[in-house]
């Protein structure tokens, strides 16, 4: 009775090495896919970043207050797709700026790309830094899928409920016209 659970047991830890191993290989395949998911996903969504997304802060002074004067703003529109609660120590751009925000965004230009603000007390500014899908995914993780088809889905419904308002106003300007 001791060998048959014995060599039970030894199967079942064998078992489960096997799916250790076989876990690694897909989910590195997996990873592989992702970047070229995301890509993909970008390609698809660029033409709508016009429409749904924003105009973002480039670089600015504030007063004492915390009040923004003499603002400048990206020429394109972005949507964030990801961020991160643990910002670069400082900008590749200038190793002298630290880096207080970091989000993952689609350019309107169809790039993704990192915006990194950094704030000195008095002069807010901004790094633009373009991604691979690759390095996206490393350092953002899957978030940015789960982001990027929220954004789109989110879009999709107002335009939905939009054109729905729009369809109802219609036929009551009918009815009453009749």
């Amino acid at each position: 009775m001791d060998q048959i659970i014995e060599e039970g047991f030894t199967r079942l830890t064998e078992t489960m090495k096997e799916l250790g191993d076989r876990k690694e290989e897909l989910d590195s395949a997996l990873r592989s896919d992702l970047s070229g998911l995301l890509s993909r996903m970008a390609t698809l969504a660029t033409p709508l970043v016009g429409k749904l997304g924003n105009q973002f802060l480039n670089k600015s002074k504030q007063d004492g207050k915390g009040e923004l004067y003499d603002t400048i703003y990206y020429d394109e529109k972005m949507v964030i797709i990801g961020r991160t609660d643990d910002p670069a120590p400082f900008r590749p751009d200038d190793m002298t700026k630290s880096v207080q925000k970091q989000f993952c965004v689609l350019t309107e230009g169809g790039t993704i790309a990192e915006l990194m603000y950094s704030d000195d007390g008095f002069i807010i500014d901004s790094y633009l830094n373009q991604l691979t899908p690759e390095e996206a995914i490393e350092l953002y993780g899957l978030e940015l899928l789960y982001m990027l088809y929220r954004a789109l889905y989110e879009y999709a419904n107002m335009e939905e409920e939009f054109v729905k308002a729009l369809e109802k106003t219609l036929a009551f300007i009918q009815v009453k016209e009749e």
